[in-house]
């Protein structure tokens, strides 16, 4: 690659060489280590040496959706994402970087997932909603977040914008993909904009109330994850 016009006696020397002298200037950095034996080349780093994507897989893969997150983890969770905003290896376009770079994003949007449900359950709606719409920017087709967004606006005050995040997603679909939202999400802004299936005039609904309106449609949207599920089974199971 680098030095085309030269013999391949002469190619060697020059790669030989070119790896000798970054082996001695990393040799000044403590706990990194090129390491050369005969055609492989492998560059170590001790664990003491910090990476901030191997950092962050570690922060995300320790997190149990069993247990409920502490305070510190959810603060090292956030400052990881910050320091891991950028693609990973942006600007190199060779094969095992592109599997790298896509595993790695599916990695930030699970650890964006994580910290959003985790602001909205301890009631920081703004701070939710801001990890939320940084989420949808870098992958707008992902429903699942859409309803999540939708939910954070209601329990913030702000239904109006709940049904706007809805017709903005639903007009995205149609102009990139020229389908419909999925009918849990349609089902979710007719209950929204339905006044949450119940029509109490003159009555204020409080945050409690909004919750529990919650619990009662992820509890309907169960029952239709179930029946999805039952229905494929029955597509992909062989006939009697």
């Amino acid at each position: 690659m680098f030095w085309r016009k030269s013999s391949p006696t002469r190619q060697r020397s020059a790669l030989n060489s070119a790896i000798f002298r970054i082996k001695q200037q990393l040799a000044k950095i403590d706990g990194i280590y090129l390491i050369s034996s005969g055609p492989v080349i492998v560059l170590r780093f001790a664990p003491s040496v910090k990476i901030d994507s191997r950092d962050f897989a570690e922060i995300v893969h320790s997190i149990s959706i069993e247990e409920p997150m502490s305070e510190a983890t959810a603060e090292s969770l956030y400052k990881a994402l910050q320091s891991c905003s950028a693609p990973y290896m942006d600007g190199v376009s060779s094969d095992w970087v592109l599997a790298e770079r896509e595993r790695f994003f599916n990695l930030q949007i699970r650890g964006m997932t994580i910290l959003m449900h985790w602001l909205g359950q301890n009631r920081r709606y703004e701070d939710a909603l801001e990890i939320g719409r940084n989420l949808l920017t870098a992958d707008p087709a992902r429903e699942a977040a859409q309803c999540e967004v939708m939910w954070l606006y209601v329990l913030n005050g702000q239904r109006a914008q709940a049904l706007r995040q809805y017709q903005e997603f639903s007009n995205w679909l149609k102009r990139e993909l020229d389908i419909e939202p999925m009918l849990e999400t349609q089902a979710l802004y007719n209950y929204i904009r339905s006044d949450f299936g119940v029509r109490n005039q003159g009555s204020s609904t409080g945050e409690g109330d909004l919750q529990s309106h919650r619990n009662a449609f992820n509890h309907f949207l169960g029952a239709i994850e179930r029946s999805r599920r039952d229905l494929y089974n029955t597509l992909i199971s062989p006939p009697h």
